[in-house]
């Protein structure tokens, strides 16, 4: 959908405001950064002396290679504004006061984000980037049109809002935005390399020496959020049942594309191979944290008896629908698959699994409440 239909410059005056962190992760995949002018307070923004660090922007996602190849520049980027503000500190609340705070807010019809209209203003781009899927994710979708009316001059800003619910709609994405931005040929090539990548992760599960059926597939239960507990919606049922080799803990929640809330006793009677705890907007430390936490409520599991609790990053690979999620197609297989060496033989020679530690990690509970038989798993 798009509004304040604007007439898009050449792609190298183009100035982008991008208030999602994923739409900033895809304007980088087709390498447009030096166009962002605004981005929000969540975004990760690699800048020219970050390159002497092990920059993410360089890791974990694929990158349009033609963009750089051919346009050297794409890759120099100044710090663009912060268009936004947020009126909740996730890092300072647990995760009960997090889901009460936005349950609040919907309740109430007030946004957790708002745009901020200086900002806006100096920023002056000529195309924004935003979304309407989701109401607690960002900044809603009419503030954004009514700011762009009074603060910005008439036909000066084309909105371009995303609402991708499937796996399939999130690479559309690539394509409309490099549309919009005058880079068709990159967006395809973006697209196209995203289901190459998530095409191997699958072609890695089927060299198993241990699951020889699809009755056998690991059965995977994807958490994104714990207290209370919610399943994986949007894109994530695709990454686990149609790309990851597994097949979902949750087959009872159909006919909806949102993420559920789930009962424990749900999760117990489900029994899970596996638990993925990869939470909204929480990074891989966070999410340790926080399973740790739940140690008693996931103590009844199986998967948690026998070591199958993991973390992973939830903000870069699964929350955010844009090119990282190939990335966490492959770490959703590597946990599944944790204790079949050909499986996870091929999954590391892709070359851009993120590792044990930065992007995923087996959960550590007391030595006692496990089972000895995960020692095979090493």
């Amino acid at each position: 959908m798009t509004s304040s239909k604007a007439s898009i410059k050449s792609f190298k005056d183009l100035r982008i405001a991008s208030l999602l962190p994923s739409t900033t992760d895809i304007c980088i995949a087709l390498g447009l950064q030096s166009n962002v002018v605004g981005i929000t307070h969540e975004c990760d923004f690699p800048l020219p002396d970050d390159s002497s660090k092990s920059s993410p922007f360089k890791h974990h996602f694929v990158i349009c290679q033609a963009a750089i190849q051919n346009d050297p520049a794409a890759t120099i980027a100044k710090k663009p504004l912060t268009l936004t503000v947020s009126h909740i500190d996730p890092s300072k609340a647990t995760q009960a006061e997090i889901d009460l705070a936005v349950k609040t807010s919907l309740h109430d019809g007030l946004s957790l984000y708002n745009l901020n209209d200086d900002a806006l203003s100096q920023a002056q781009p000529d195309i924004i980037l935003t979304q309407s899927l989701c109401e607690v994710c960002a900044v809603a979708k009419d503030e954004v049109d009514d700011k762009v009316s009074c603060r910005l001059p008439p036909n000066q800003c084309q909105v371009l809002s995303l609402e991708p619910e499937s796996l399939e709609e999130v690479t559309e994405t690539f394509v409309r935005i490099a549309d919009a931005c005058g880079v068709p040929e990159r967006g395809e090539e973006l697209r196209r390399s995203f289901w190459e990548g998530a095409e191997r992760v699958l072609l890695a599960t089927k060299k198993s020496g241990i699951v020889k059926t699809k009755e056998a597939l690991p059965k995977l239960l994807f958490l994104e959020w714990v207290d209370p507990p919610f399943n994986g919606g949007h894109w994530i049922p695709d990454m686990v049942e149609k790309w990851s080799g597994c097949s979902t803990a949750t087959s009872w929640v159909t006919n909806t594309c949102k993420s559920v809330q789930l009962s424990w006793q749900q999760i117990y009677d489900a029994d899970p191979d596996l638990v993925v705890i990869a939470c909204c907007g929480f990074d891989l430390k966070r999410n340790e944290k926080d399973a740790l936490a739940a140690r008693e409520l996931l103590k009844p599991l199986r998967a948690f008896k026998q070591g199958r609790i993991y973390a992973a990053d939830g903000n870069l690979y699964f929350a955010r629908p844009g090119p990282a999620l190939r990335e966490g197609i492959a770490i959703l297989s590597r946990c599944a698959y944790d204790g079949d060496k050909d499986v996870v033989n091929e999954l590391e020679g892709l070359g851009w699994l993120p590792n044990v530690g930065e992007g995923w990690a087996r959960v550590v509970y007391d030595q006692e409440a496990v089972d000895p038989s995960i020692a095979d798993m090493e």
